[in-house]
């Protein structure tokens, strides 16, 4: 099969219960040390704080204390495959990680405006690169030396297709284009206004007049510039009233005028997508990658458990 590229710093195993050793004699700045080499508070804290950015954002509970514990024991797994990649071998070239950081640093507009990402994620020039070292010699050591005994048979893959079967349902689907007279917080008057508007514009399309073109020049919803065009949704998507109108449609009808929370719409159903079950082809290299990458990482579950069975690791929490 074709190597695993890890993309980024394995942050495997964060669900290894921790083990935490306490020491009165911490070093200082140090939240552990993996066979002599340091794991920085300053780091540890970054990590978390990323992690309960991410969560807030998705809106998951959060506990601080159990991440803090968790994503120190990640730190100790990451630096225990670097540590293992470095003797095997796998330590970058120069060139290497020069490649790898032009090629990050280019995505952004300039060098001031990368610099500036990297300083608000607590990095300087040299932190970020030494961190590119531990990825990209991480990476070099998974592809070379673990990636290639993962192998996925067509049986595993029919047997995780047959036995998930919600995972391959599509529900119907329906590509829409929309024109939005919007009326929000407005007041009677303009509303007054805006259904008059809505009506006359009912009435060109009634006449013969390109949907598409009416929608470009009165539409107050951003997809009036693509002529209105909503792109495809399942049920769920929308404003119920929107959603109830656009659905029982048929295919290149417009609907009469609907109102909802935005305000009057007129909406044309373009496309319409049933509901189904996709097919094993359509989907084979994805359940693949996904099982490949589960048996990769209870791989690399095995050889940290060997490392830590076999390394001098302290920890400071």
């Amino acid at each position: 099969m074709k190597k695993l590229f890890i993309a980024a710093v394995i942050l495997v195993m964060t669900g290894i219960p921790a083990f935490v050793a306490s020491s009165d004699d911490k070093p200082e700045n140090t939240a552990a040390l993996v066979n002599g080499s340091s794991i920085s508070t300053f780091m540890l804290d970054k990590k978390v704080e990323e992690a309960l950015m991410e969560m807030m954002t998705r809106g998951q509970a959060a506990d601080p204390s159990q991440i803090r514990k968790n994503i120190l024991e990640t730190l100790i797994n990451n630096e225990l495959l670097y540590q293992e990649s470095i003797r095997s071998g796998y330590k970058p070239t120069e060139q290497k990680v020069e490649t790898q950081f032009a090629s990050i640093s280019g995505q952004f507009e300039s060098e001031d405006a990368f610099k500036s990402i990297l300083l608000q994620r607590g990095y300087s020039v040299d932190t970020f690169r030494d961190e590119l070292v531990m990825v990209i010699s991480i990476n070099d050591y998974i592809n070379e030396e673990v990636a290639p005994a993962v192998e996925v048979s067509d049986d595993e893959i029919l047997g995780y297709y047959n036995d998930n079967p919600d995972r391959f349902r599509e529900q119907e689907s329906i590509r829409a284009s929309h024109i939005l007279i919007r009326v929000e917080d407005a007041a009677d008057d303009q509303k007054k206004t805006a259904h008059r508007t809505i009506k006359d514009i009912k009435k060109k399309i009634d006449k013969g007049e390109s949907f598409e073109d009416l929608a470009k020049t009165y539409s107050d919803c951003p997809s009036g510039s693509q002529g209105g065009d909503l792109g495809y949704f399942e049920r769920g998507r929308m404003v119920q009233p929107f959603e109830d109108a656009a659905f029982a449609l048929e295919l290149g009808e417009v609907s009469d005028i609907v109102e909802t929370g935005f305000g009057y719409h007129l909406i044309k159903l373009m496309e319409k997508k049933p509901a189904r079950t996709i097919p094993l082809d359509e989907v084979r290299i994805d359940v693949e990658r996904m099982i490949a990458e589960q048996k990769l990482y209870a791989e690399l579950g095995k050889i940290v458990d060997k490392l830590k069975s076999e390394a001098t690791i302290e920890r400071y929490l």
